[in-house]
């Protein structure tokens, strides 16, 4: 059996996703975030993207699943956004972001899930 573009995406979304739970685990507990955790969880969720945008250029008809990137991006934004407050600016970053951030992600994951049952 072989695994989708869209499966390989969601896997590395599932890894991203483990470890960004880690670390919202470590704001929860008022430690630092961990610049490795940081960069693997970017690296994962970079590959995921990559990997839908390789499928949606690579796609012939219009089945893209948009709605999917849309927030993809936005939590990109997010994540960049946490990424220089923490550790460029050295500020406390407010609990919220991380959940706004993870809530644009988990809305993509569930919309890209949607996508593949619909298009199976």
């Amino acid at each position: 059996m072989e695994i989708h573009h869209l499966q390989w995406s969601l896997i590395f979304f599932g890894l991203a996703a483990s470890i960004g739970l880690y670390m919202f685990s470590r704001v929860l507990q008022g430690k630092p975030r961990q610049n490795g955790a940081m960069l693997i969880h970017g690296l994962f969720a970079a590959v995921a993207i990559g990997i839908l945008f390789y499928f949606s250029a690579q796609e012939v008809n219009s089945e893209i699943p948009y709605a999917s990137i849309f927030f993809f991006i936005i939590a990109i934004f997010g994540g960049a956004f946490m990424a220089m407050w923490d550790k460029i600016m050295n500020r406390k970053m407010p609990r919220y972001f991380p959940l706004m951030h993870a809530g644009a992600a988990v809305t993509g994951i569930i919309l890209l899930i949607i996508f593949m049952v619909q298009h199976s």
